[in-house]
């Protein structure tokens, strides 16, 4: 099956193959404008623009007007220094990110671009295409790691997590069963990634990355996630045991958009700290699972227990589950345990799991709120035969790859917020 009728423009890529497949099957022609020239790794086939080039070449007049949309622009970076940092974006981070909208839109209309291709919506300068590609009336496809991981990937014309555009209906029967040989966390993902860590720090020098990136890239990172892959989980046995009248909380990575952009919170500690407070007030002892990258150390109380293994059997163990919008939720799920979210999430579903407010929690009122297991199962098998597609890291069938982009590209544009 081919699409070749867009003439399509990647940004920042996926840490694979993907956009370079995407474009096989829909592209007549192909752009990218990357953030930094190791993104040419995995778009070899691409006539490749650097984001600091259109910044640069810019010419046209920055309007108050611009400017001011540009600050309303929900990205990463804006709520990072909110957060974090304790401030508004300033004059030469809006000024910056204007230029790069008005290369951006002028490269656009110039080269005849109908599809877009970005990964993960976050990233300020995504979130600024994301904007243009509505203004502009352009398709345009978000990727990003699947719920299930690591062997499935998220390709959605609406955006991720939060902004996901889920299916409606009823979940289909899949019967086209396909096993990622080499996914996101593979050795062949893994090296391919060392590699564009490598090119990523040589390019330093030339100063050719684009400002405000949402990671540094570090070998420090690197090296702890492959610390992680190979290395014997010792805490495993934990799954075994919860203190009685436990309640679990899923944490996400510290400073992930998860927290930063679809929470009130700014890091975990201020969330561990809110929930363990109401966790005592009850009689209630609180559970936490860390996410396997987080190497953190939180300040928790002694009745606290940090607690590792199968999240459906601690979810089972538990009296509830607490978290953002972990994709652990979705083996919390396998279970009849109530599942609350302290933000913004696609799984506030009906009978399926209920986003609550951490200032009012009233633990009495949660006791009040139903869960059927036919709804959860309903929604697993939404999320997992109707909207991810099956394929990740170097492993994609074709066939697969190609009926969902038809789909994505082919359905009626939304008209939701």
């Amino acid at each position: 099956m081919s699409i070749k009728e867009y003439t399509v423009l990647s940004l920042d890529p996926m840490y694979s193959p993907l956009h370079e497949k995407i474009a096989n099957i829909t592209a007549k022609k192909k752009y990218a404008i990357a953030s930094s020239l190791a993104m040419k790794l995995y778009l070899p086939s691409f006539k490749f623009i650097l984001a600091t080039t259109i910044i640069k070449e810019n010419k046209q007049t920055i309007t108050n007007e611009l400017l001011s949309k540009i600050s309303k622009v929900d990205s990463y970076h804006t709520a990072y220094v909110k957060k974090v940092e304790g401030r508004n974006l300033e004059a030469d981070e809006l000024e910056y990110m204007a230029a790069y909208y008005l290369g951006l839109k002028q490269f656009i209309k110039e080269k005849e671009i109908d599809l877009v291709l970005i990964h993960n919506d976050t990233r300020w300068y995504h979130a600024i295409a994301v904007m243009l590609c509505k203004e502009l009336n352009i398709k345009y496809l978000v990727t990003e790691q699947g719920l299930i991981r690591p062997s499935t990937t998220v390709i959605d014309n609406q955006g991720i997590n939060f902004k996901s555009r889920l299916p409606t209906g009823l979940p289909f029967e899949s019967n086209k069963e396909f096993i990622a040989k080499h996914p996101h966390d593979s050795l062949i993902s893994m090296a391919v990634f060392g590699l564009f860590i490598v090119f990523f720090m040589m390019e330093k020098m030339l100063k050719t990355q684009v400002n405000y990136l949402h990671n540094d890239y570090s070998f420090i990172k690197y090296c702890k996630r492959i610390t992680h892959k190979f290395k014997k989980r010792q805490n495993a046995e934990n799954d075994k045991y919860l203190a009685e009248n436990s309640v679990l909380l899923l944490l996400q990575l510290e400073l992930d958009s998860q927290l930063l952009i679809y929470s009130e919170f700014s890091n975990n500690q201020e969330l561990i700290s809110k929930l363990e407070c109401k966790c005592k007030e009850k009689g209630l002892h609180l559970a936490i699972k860390k996410h396997p990258l987080d190497s953190n150390i939180y300040q928790v109380s002694k009745e606290t227990m940090f607690v590792d293994g199968v999240v459906s059997k601690l979810s089972e163990l538990a009296k509830m589950v607490f978290t953002v919008n972990s994709s652990a939720a979705l083996q919390v799920m396998k279970t009849s345990t109530p599942l609350y979210l302290l933000g913004d999430s696609v799984y506030d579903r009906q009978y399926v799991a209920s986003k609550v407010d951490i200032n009012n929690l009233d633990f009495s009122a949660l006791d009040k709120i139903e869960t059927k297991k036919s709804y959860r199962d309903n929604f697993l098998k939404l999320i997992n035969n109707s909207y991810l597609l099956h394929g990740a890291g170097f492993s994609f069938n074709n066939d697969l790859l190609a009926s969902k982009l038809k789909e994505l590209l082919t359905e009626p544009e939304y008209s939701g917020g």
